[in-house]
């Protein structure tokens, strides 16, 4: 069994529940079959055969579960599916009858008989199952000898107006002896089935921090996760920096993965020791190491056939990760020396560099000039984009070094490797190692060491503890490494913004005015730009809005000047502060491109949140969900936990918007429940406008409100989060009646929109102007419309038509208002936000108009509309306007070569050859809305 019994009952599953309840009453019903339950050790087969055990009370239950110690008895697992039903084998036919009684007897059938043995088990079920229905349980499929396979696929094949019902459940996709029959895959259990599995289990709390990386390392797997719980201390599970790393391995998975390697021959066994001591040989190279110690290649042969190894022309490696790892682990001292040496020896006879690694694995000493060959190849492997490599070959070169302080360099070096390579608590462990060499003679070294803590608690524990760290990195790095000091300072001013807390972000650009004032400034263009970003995030949170506006739009400017992902990222994050959506992104997506280059994944994903949050604005939540979802795959393999919540918010702001409410739920109580506790004041933020959204959509305007004024006031929120979600609230509060508070909250919007001046800031500030009925409604709807940009926003675009049209209707001018809302629909239709849509739709159908949803005001869009994406369809409008392919790309922030790519594509799904065709099929389209 792997998890759960009825007693407490199944978490999750619920669908794999209804399929076998599904089958047991057809079984009753005498509609017999048979059901493959596949999946990875522990995924929870066992359980649910279980469960179906249970469901089948009133059936006659046999079982024939696998057994290694029987994998090569022929027939072993027939002889004990027939022994039960003995009473009913003399009423079957002669020859049926004869050949179990021989079986059972213990008389092995030739090859030839195998079909008879198929017919006389199929003959024997239905005969058993005219007293009640038969319930066959096999469970390890994978253990059962081949013969007895070969009977249970011939007999499940047949199964049909028999009361007969098996279940099987295998580690494999299914065997070739049983192909033909109904294959169930279980996958992984959901997260919130995972957490709910923690709390059944655990009587004491576990972090939530904890919780993630363990979500994280189980998989969804429930064995996995119970074997760490059980595993971890109640010390190591209260905190994540106490958490090993790496996890160990869970005790009955790397018991059942030695087993199994332990049955190998042993020259095999020898082989699979030598590729976990060098994971991803090619065949090449183990071929040659192979007779180096002679051993014939084809030894591999028994591994393979059991499916421990996938081979291919490159490489080979482990069918499972965690079974070279417990090949390596569980082999003695003297086997490991034994791998190494005949490693280093044949590396030796190629001159690859690989000789050195295995050569100090074979040392217990310094070795100076070992140490110094290491240290090459490891910034080698970090300019080649392999960070994990670089960490594990500094890490080496640092032990076989005798001097102090240049040991203590190399483990910071080591460190910082291991933080790019994902792997947070190694690299901390190495900087508390590097601590107790580094002297207070060396400020600037201890500085780095402050710095990798402090951006390690950012990414991986909580923004507000990272806080002081950085400052104190800052003040260190100062005098020696002002470039490093500022980044120091920027992550603490971005460790405000998680945090919610402006006046963080306010001290951390006023020490940055210092360091750059100080005599050890250095004139770099990407200090410069960093430190300038923060200084105008800084005046922008006091107020400043006239100095910060002007002075983000200059320094952005220079951002081509900069290669340093983070610093790009920093940068993404103020163009966000001037609602300038289209150079976030495109800064964002420079410093994922370079991140990406050089194997930097925690850098990636951390961009990738800057990446993901414009792209819902500019190309819609279906794209900023595909790019979050990405994001936080990686950020929760490299233990980012703060990059997590944050792309859990982003992801609930993409599915509220969209009028998702199940994925907008499925991350509420980590990612807004939590944040109280923890410090996500950014994740908060997003995550409650992602379920404001869902109310504002179905009407529900006093919830709206709620949420959203937690949104604007509390202190644990985000300054920049706060002010865009200022016309949802204005919004919310007008319909919830509270007019007062909406008042005050669109008085706090407008100077920031006055201050940008242009683009979606200023459009919405009109809207709330309309909505509030202040002077000409009308007409500032009107504005609204006419200032907000083609490309910039839509879907705030659309709810502003939609609120237009809302108003026309009230005031009877239906046809007018059709205009509007048709527009808004088709807007809302192409981003897939529902909940919006049937707003606009039920809007429509009370100005007496039944909209099709396939319709457009654009005949060319009617057209394959489908087969156009949200950016082809903005540039099919411009250009309907008469916009040069230059005029285009200024407008969408293109290059007009990108236009004319896009323009081609669009000829292409349209059937037309020119613009001048295009044109012409829109303005047959002008006035069709109404």
């Amino acid at each position: 069994m792997t998890y759960g019994t009825e007693q407490p009952p199944i978490i999750g599953r619920q669908a794999e529940r209804r399929q076998l309840a599904a089958a047991v009453e057809a079984c009753r019903g005498a509609d017999g079959g048979a059901l493959l339950l596949t999946g990875d050790h522990g995924i929870g087969k066992t359980a649910l055969l279980r469960y179906a055990s249970h469901l089948a009370q009133d059936f006659r239950a046999v079982r024939a579960d696998g057994v290694p110690a029987e994998q090569n008895l022929v027939y072993g697992a027939v002889q004990r599916l027939v022994r039960p039903l003995v009473p009913d084998i003399p009423q079957l036919p002669p020859q049926s009858r004869e050949v179990l009684e021989r079986l059972l007897l213990g008389h092995v059938p030739s090859p030839g008989e195998r079909s008879l043995i198929g017919v006389a088990v199929l003959a024997l079920l239905a005969r058993a199952s005219g007293h009640s229905p038969v319930l066959v349980g096999v469970d390890d499929l994978h253990w059962v000898d081949a013969e007895s396979r070969y009977t249970l696929g011939f007999v499940a094949r047949r199964i049909s107006t028999e009361r007969v019902l098996i279940l099987a459940g295998t580690e494999s996709d299914g065997c070739a002896a049983v192909s033909g029959v109904p294959v169930l895959r279980l996958a992984g259990l959901s997260d919130q089935d995972c957490l709910r599995l923690i709390a059944r289990t655990r009587s004491s709390p576990v972090a939530p921090p904890v919780r993630e990386v363990l979500l994280h390392a189980a998989g969804g797997n429930p064995l996995i996760l119970l074997e760490l719980l059980r595993t971890l201390t109640p010390a190591e599970l209260s905190q994540v920096s106490r958490l090993p790393d790496p996890l160990p391995l869970a005790p009955r998975l790397a018991r059942l993965r030695l087993a199994e390697f332990r049955r190998l021959p042993g020259d095999c066994r020898r082989l699979l020791l030598l590729l976990a001591a060098e994971p991803g040989l090619d065949p090449l190279t183990l071929f040659r190491v192979a007779q180096r110690t002679g051993i014939e290649p084809s030894a591999l042969k028994s591994a393979e056939a059991a499916g421990l190894l996938t081979i291919s022309r490159t490489v080979i490696s482990f069918r499972h990760d965690d079974l070279g790892q417990a090949v390596y682990q569980g082999s003695d001292l003297a086997e490991r020396h034994w791998a190494h040496d005949m490693l280093a020896r044949a590396f030796a006879d190629t001159h690859d560099d690989r000789r050195c690694w295995h050569e100090a694995a074979l040392l217990s000493e310094a070795n100076a000039e070992l140490a110094d060959e290491l240290e090459r190849q490891a910034a080698r492997a970090g300019r080649h984009g392999s960070p994990a490599k670089a960490a594990a070959l500094m890490e080496r070169s640092a032990q076989l070094t005798h001097e102090d302080g240049h040991r203590g360099n190399r483990l910071v070096a080591a460190a910082d490797c291991s933080r790019r390579a994902g792997q947070p608590r190694r690299a901390a462990r190495l900087l508390e190692r590097a601590e107790t060499l580094v002297g207070e003679d060396r400020p600037s070294l201890r500085g780095h060491i402050a710095y990798l803590k402090g951006v390690i608690s950012l990414q991986h524990a909580a923004a507000p503890d990272a806080y002081d760290g950085l400052l104190t990195a800052a003040d260190l790095l100062a005098g020696d490494n002002a470039s490093l000091a500022i980044k120091a300072l920027v992550a603490a001013g971005e460790a405000g913004l998680y945090a919610g807390n402006a006046a963080l972000s306010v001290q951390a650009g006023r020490r940055a005015l210092a360091v750059l004032n100080s005599p050890a400034r250095e004139d770099q263009p990407s200090s410069r730009l960093a430190a300038d970003v923060l200084l105008a995030v800084a005046d922008s949170l006091q107020g400043r809005l006239a100095a910060a506006v002007p002075r983000l739009r200059e320094r952005l400017g220079t951002a081509t000047q900069v290669d340093d992902p983070l610093l790009l990222a920093w940068a993404s994050h103020g163009a966000l502060f001037i609602a300038d959506d289209a150079r976030a992104r495109a800064l964002a997506t420079r410093a994922v491109t370079l991140a990406r280059t050089a194997g930097d994944t925690p850098t990636m994903a951390h961009a990738m949140q800057y990446l993901s949050y414009p792209e819902c604005w500019l190309s819609g939540p279906e794209a900023a969900t595909v790019t979050a979802t990405e994001a936080l795959r990686l950020a929760r393999e490299t233990g980012q936990l703060s990059c997590v919540r944050n792309l859990m918010a982003i992801l609930m702001l993409a599915a509220g918007i969209t009028g998702d409410s199940g994925a907008c739920g499925q991350y509420a109580d980590r990612v807004v429940g939590e944040a109280q506790a923890h410090g996500l004041g950014l994740a908060s933020a997003l995550g409650l406008w992602g379920l404001a959204h869902l109310d504002l959509a179905s009407g529900n305007w006093a919830e709206a409100a709620a949420k959203l004024r937690r949104v604007a006031r509390t202190r644990l929120g985000h300054p920049g989060v706060a002010i865009e979600a200022v016309p949802s609230y204005v919004e919310a509060a007008v319909r919830a009646g509270d007019r007062p508070r909406a008042e005050r909250a669109a008085a706090t919007f407008a100077p920031w929109a006055e201050a940008i001046g242009r683009g979606w800031p200023t459009a919405l500030a009109a809207r709330c102007r309309a909505l509030l009925e202040t002077g000409d409604t009308e007409e500032h709807f009107r504005c609204a419309l006419r200032l907000h940009p083609i490309g910039d926003r839509e879907l705030e675009l659309a709810r502003t038509g939609l609120l237009y049209g809302e108003y026309l209707n009230r005031e009877r001018r239906r046809s007018d208002a059709r205009a509007q809302l048709r527009e808004a629909a088709d807007i809302f239709r192409r981003h897939g936000a529902r909940l919006w849509l049937d707003r606009t739709r039920a809007e429509l159908r009370a100005t007496g108009d039944d909209w099709d949803p396939a319709e457009n005001e654009c005949p060319a869009l009617e057209v394959q509309s489908g087969t156009l994406t949200s950016r082809q369809h903005q540039i099919v409008r411009l250009v309907a306007q008469g916009a040069t392919n230059k005029e285009v790309a200024a407008r969408l922030y293109l290059s007009p070569r990108t236009v004319d790519y896009h323009l081609r594509r669009i000829f292409e799904r349209l059937g037309i050859t020119s613009r001048a065709d295009l044109i012409r099929r829109c303005a047959g389209g002008t006035g069709s809305g109404t």
